[in-house]
């Protein structure tokens, strides 16, 4: 199954790019049908994260997110196949982002990158001009745990697992560079409370202790469709390492205002809010929760 899988990958890699993206929409519209509960949780998140939008424009925010959904599955199998040659072409503003990550190839680097259904696509740009090493969590479906695995092996230099985060520690502190996606509801083990469009968000302190203990440079790294290419940036966030919470604040900000501007390409289908502060009511609707 694991090489049957890989093939089928690697064959929608080679389909040409307006193609996928045509394919992913349509896909994107079949999950919009049948995914319910999930559906749901993106209205629920749209609604409460942008209050002032009507139900028309949540309706088309939801749709378009979608279909952001249905073309990641292209754009992941692109990221494990494509050569760097053909993916940095897709990159409209490669010159000034191969500066960006060039100005940084010599000190420690704490890559944070906000959650997007293309997420590997996201993090391969940097590789081909910075040794890159992440962390990520073990799918629960088997099969596909070990071919992303084996996928983002292609451009991940060390893939470390949550419990290995004094291996990704003493990384950093080497002076290589380190992605980490501090984005999703964790849980309350190591994480606190901290506002994100206003509402309380369980956020993870794992990169507040890294600056705390390694004094590395802080970026956001984004990677957003724009017509047939991507824009890619790197900006620096200002972290100090000493107010965990003030530190916090600024991630949930940056990544606030990245989904602000790019509402279709956030991960609004994870329940960003699935815990909540002591006598707060649950986020989402009964139905929609597993």
């Amino acid at each position: 199954m694991e090489i049957l899988l890989k093939i089928l990958m690697m064959l929608l890699s080679l389909i040409p790019f307006k193609l996928q993206m045509f394919f992913g929409m349509l896909l994107g519209r079949v999950l919009y049908k049948l995914l319910e509960k999930r559906r749901k949780v993106v209205i629920c998140n749209i609604s409460k994260c942008f209050p002032d939008l009507n139900k028309e424009e949540i309706n088309s925010v939801v749709k378009s997110n979608f279909i952001r959904l249905g073309q990641a599955i292209f754009e992941i199998c692109n990221s494990y196949h494509w050569s760097d040659r053909k993916f940095l072409k897709k990159i409209k503003n490669l010159d000034e982002f191969k500066k960006k990550i060039q100005a940084i190839q010599n000190s420690k680097n704490l890559l944070l990158v906000p959650h997007t259904g293309n997420l590997d696509f996201v993090v391969r740009a940097p590789s081909p001009y910075l040794k890159v090493n992440g962390m990520q969590k073990s799918a629960e479906n088997k099969l596909w745990d070990k071919v992303m695995t084996k996928g983002r092996g292609k451009f991940v230099n060390k893939i470390f697992l949550p419990n290995e985060g004094r291996s990704l520690l003493k990384t950093l502190n080497k002076g290589e560079s380190v992605l980490y996606l501090p984005d999703q509801d964790y849980g309350f083990k190591k994480s606190i409370f901290v506002d994100f469009f206003d509402h309380k968000a369980l956020t993870v302190i794992f990169p507040f202790l890294l600056v705390k203990r390694t004094n590395c440079k802080v970026f956001l790294l984004t990677l957003v469709k724009e017509g047939n290419a991507y824009l890619a940036d790197l900006e620096e966030l200002k972290l100090k390492g000493e107010k965990l919470e003030e530190d916090l604040k600024v991630i949930n900000t940056a990544i606030e205002n990245f989904a602000r501007v790019n509402k279709s390409d956030y991960y609004w289908i994870h329940r960003r809010f699935k815990n909540r502060p002591d006598g707060e009511e649950s986020f989402y609707p009964e139905d929609a929760l597993r």
